[in-house]
């Protein structure tokens, strides 16, 4: 079974996103992926990638794997400009019904709460119409559903997750209750948008001060499809945004079902590397001989050196878009018209 993996630039200077597309082919045939789409330019990229790269318009699947505009918005290019047969997505109001207890106004209808998800999660609820016009079905993703016999499983979000996430979106009304604290949530009383000055630190393959503490929480990023597809004997995770906790759910629901994450051949880091959203106890238990950071070309904290090191750390190659489109091809052979991607470093000094 031949693949390969393209990660696309998203945005400029320190703003960036996700967009990536993974074909898949054999003598019988291909598949074709596309996993979040950046921003509305990203998802002119993606369409112009596809029938350029991959002969076709024909996407199997279409995956969104949280609301956020810097991973969803392009996909409306892609549904709008090709065939796609499946939209796998997560659609909030959907379960407004089962939530709707979770919210401190104890007067929030089913239908009030329906319309507000539909008003302010404006990048899904526009993926939702465009599907429903193009009647193009729409499969929501949870924990444990297996798809195309085993190529692809979702390991996360629960959908107990999921709904327990969803009043706390930053978009919607007042949840009752903060989220319980666990490995991942750790709540900062830091606002995330106040930075400090960067203080520099040493590290060596010995020292690692990556910790597991985590940092600001968000909702929609803890609620991230994790999905995992097995071609042959590769298997590659694409995370979204998922923070530590997500990802230690991922690895127990890939566990359940006798399924190692420590021998993937190629890991999509989360969150364009950041700090944030992965740990040594997680990252001791999802490895890769390669790992993609989607990154800004100019961020100073995406992706984050401790991570790179982490990562280095434990056997892998890290690689970075940071402005410049990268191929993973099944057989190591640069596509015609690209460079090869070079090898990220090891870094003597991080961010504390």
């Amino acid at each position: 079974m031949n693949f390969e993996v393209d990660f696309l630039p998203v945005g400029t200077g320190s703003k960036g996103g996700d967009a990536a597309t993974l074909r898949v082919w054999d003598q019988t045939g291909q598949y074709v992926f596309v996993i979040d789409g950046g921003t509305k330019d990203s998802g002119k990229a993606l369409v112009s990638h596809i029938q350029q790269y991959y002969s076709t318009s024909t996407v199997n699947a279409v995956i969104s794997t949280h609301p956020d505009g810097d991973h969803a918005s392009g996909l409306t290019e892609v549904l709008e400009n090709m065939d796609v047969r499946a939209l796998v997505m997560h659609k909030p109001w959907d379960h407004a019904e089962n939530i709707r207890h979770l919210f401190e106004n104890r007067g929030l209808t089913t239908l009030g709460l329906q319309r507000k998800a539909r008003e302010e999660l404006e990048f899904v609820h526009e993926l939702n119409k465009i599907a429903a016009r193009k009647k193009v079905p729409v499969i929501e993703p949870f924990a444990g559903d297996i798809y195309l016999d085993g190529m692809i499983r979702v390991l996360g979000p629960s959908r107990e997750h999921y709904q327990n996430m969803l009043p706390h979106y930053r978009t919607l009304p007042e949840a009752a209750e903060s989220p319980t604290p666990t490995l991942g949530h750790i709540l900062t009383t830091a606002v995330h948008a106040v930075e400090e000055a960067v203080e520099w630190v040493a590290e060596t393959m010995e020292i690692e001060t990556l910790t597991d503490e985590g940092g600001h929480f968000s909702a929609e990023n803890s609620s991230s499809t994790v999905i995992l597809f097995t071609l042959g004997t590769n298997k590659i995770l694409f995370t979204g945004d998922a923070d530590i906790d997500a990802l230690m759910q991922a690895a127990a629901c890939a566990a359940s079902q006798g399924i190692a994450l420590n021998d993937l051949h190629l890991l999509d880091v989360p969150h364009h590397g950041s700090k944030r959203n992965v740990g040594p106890t997680v990252l001791n238990l999802i490895k890769a001989e390669k790992a993609h950071i989607s990154a800004p070309p100019d961020s100073p904290k995406h992706p984050a050196k401790k991570v790179i090191n982490a990562l280095i750390r434990r056997g892998s190659k890290v690689y970075t878009t940071q402005g410049k489109g990268v191929c993973y091809p099944s057989d190591g052979v640069t596509r015609p018209g690209w460079f090869a991607v070079e090898e990220m470093p090891f870094n003597a000094s991080v961010e504390n």
